[in-house]
């Protein structure tokens, strides 16, 4: 049995063989090919040689091809089409995709940014399935791994390498109390103080606020001004918090994106602090390696563009 050496095969030779198998003719298969008939009846000598066959043979009504050639044609235009799609650029169609995403997010992520996210999923994508892991431990580690697509909240990335992030928004805090409360007639840092807070235990810093050696963003700048709160509530959700403050004296203090959606529906106003608290970057953040997959880019942009409008 003739064997064919796969190192000699020439893959321009294979995308002629199919022109000739096509046309039947190597007068129609050089104009096709433009090349010259000779070039293209030099090519069909090679083949001929390489596949120990005739290929294409005269009858009387013309060129014909041979049984081999007729076994082969099918194989030989999936071959080529394999070969185009392995060079192609590759690319994501989310209408046709029927992926799961998973990102890391804290409550104030997916309260903030996940419903516009999802209603753009069911409007556009609704074979995509999101999954999200609310733990925010060791999201570097997870997004190296695979484990998740995306991580949103603040991050520091001084010193580790291997990651991308982008800034979604800027956020500041305000407080919110219920509707009458007494502080609402007179707003300073004494009367601020003197009432009790709430603290939101999870807030998406990569620094959980529950760890005893690290100090909350407020009760820190409240340090640097020699004076204390009193925080009589520690929990991990907004949903809760923004309910028990509708019905008590407490304060919460939080950022104002999700302030604006908890005053939507609870009974509570909101009021900037009588402390300078600054700005932060609420952000996105990715493994280096994923970072030219046309699933993430999508995934990215989707987030993106989703959280300019909040």
């Amino acid at each position: 049995m003739h064997q064919i050496d796969i190192k000699e095969i020439d893959l321009n030779l294979l995308n002629i063989l199919k022109v000739l198998l096509d046309e039947v003719s190597v007068t129609k298969a050089s104009e096709k090919l433009s090349l010259s008939q000779s070039a293209t009846s030099h090519a069909l000598q090679r083949l001929r040689k390489m596949f120990n066959d005739p290929l294409l043979e005269r009858s009387a009504s013309g060129m014909r091809p041979t049984p081999r050639a007729i076994a082969i044609r099918a194989s030989l235009r999936n071959i080529l089409l394999n070969i185009e799609q392995l060079v192609a650029e590759p690319i994501f169609v989310p209408a046709l995709a029927e992926v799961t995403i998973h990102i890391a997010s804290s409550d104030y992520g997916t309260t903030v940014i996940l419903p516009s996210v999802i209603k753009q999923l069911s409007l556009s994508s609704p074979s995509i399935n999101v999954e999200i892991d609310g733990s925010h431990t060791d999201i570097f580690g997870k997004l190296k791994d695979g484990k998740i697509d995306l991580g949103l909240g603040v991050f520091d990335l001084d010193g580790t390498k291997g990651f991308k992030t982008q800034n979604l928004f800027t956020e500041r805090f305000v407080s919110i109390v219920r509707d009458d409360h007494p502080i609402l007639e007179d707003i300073t840092l004494e009367s601020y103080i003197t009432s009790p807070h709430t603290l939101i235990t999870t807030t998406g810093s990569p620094l959980p606020e529950t760890n005893k050696l690290f100090k909350s963003h407020v009760d820190s700048k409240l340090e640097e001004l020699g004076v204390k709160r009193r925080l009589m509530l520690k929990l991990p959700h907004f949903l809760s918090a923004a309910l028990i403050i509708g019905q008590t004296d407490l304060i919460l203090t939080l950022p104002r994106r999700i302030a604006s959606l908890l005053a939507s529906f609870a009974n509570v106003t909101m009021f900037d602090p009588p402390i300078d608290l600054g700005e932060y970057n609420y952000m996105q953040v990715w493994s280096e390696h994923s970072n030219n997959s046309p699933f993430h880019i999508w995934l990215r942009n989707l987030v993106y563009s989703q959280s300019q409008n909040i």
